[in-house]
């Protein structure tokens, strides 16, 4: 699990879907789902289930969207802290 996959994945419950995110975020449909596949895999559970009309949150992908949001969190938080301290704020 990387941060990259975790902000994504935080990308498409906001966005209620795959290509709404690729649109948001400027990557690919196809990129997108390769990102949340493996992380999937890597935690051996189903975070996401996919239909037609868009994405809903499995229980463990509660767990993890409440896990994420506190940890992107923190680290927008830390960058900040880091620009703060530089001057480059």
């Amino acid at each position: 699990m990387n941060l990259r996959q975790i902000e994504i994945f935080l990308s498409v419950v906001e966005h209620g879907g795959f290509s709404a995110a690729a649109r948001g975020s400027l990557l690919t449909q196809s990129t997108i789902s390769q990102h949340i596949a493996a992380l999937e895999q890597e935690l051996g559970v189903q975070l996401l289930e996919r239909s037609r009309n868009g994405v809903l949150l499995t229980e463990p992908g509660r767990l993890l969207q409440r896990h994420a949001r506190r940890l992107m969190g923190e680290f927008k938080a830390t960058e900040a802290a880091f620009r703060r301290m530089c001057g480059l704020e």
